[in-house]
């Protein structure tokens, strides 16, 4: 099992970011970055996130930038993810159900049903 450092984990993260922009599926990811889909996962719920590799102190502590403008930055790009992740979601769930139609197509042209078993 191999073990990945924390910046390891960061910089995988942002890279799995760009390619998700870039319109990649999760499998498709997850083979550029050599891990599985399952790591990947346990990595974006890691606490440590790549916005604390990026940002090293708090801009708000600083007092330039403000507080809620912060809030709506950070919401502006859950909103984004979320969308993202949706569009992928409801693609796979598409292809899924497409497959289930082809395969019901193709079931019932190799062993068709007669008018008395329906009944």
């Amino acid at each position: 099992m191999k073990k990945h450092s924390h910046e390891e984990i960061l910089l995988k993260l942002v890279r799995a970011d760009e390619l998700a922009r870039a319109g990649n599926s999760q499998v498709e990811i997850c083979k550029a970055l050599g891990v599985s889909v399952m790591t990947l996962h346990r990595w974006r719920k890691l606490p440590l996130r790549k916005t604390d590799a990026v940002i090293p102190s708090d801009p708000a502590a600083d007092g330039k930038v403000p507080t809620s403008a912060r809030t709506m930055d950070e919401m502006r790009r859950v909103l984004e993810e979320l969308s993202l992740e949706n569009q992928r979601l409801r693609k796979i769930v598409t292809d899924l159900l497409l497959e289930k139609m082809r395969l019901e197509e193709a079931s019932a042209e190799t062993f068709p049903v007669t008018q008395a078993r329906k009944a």
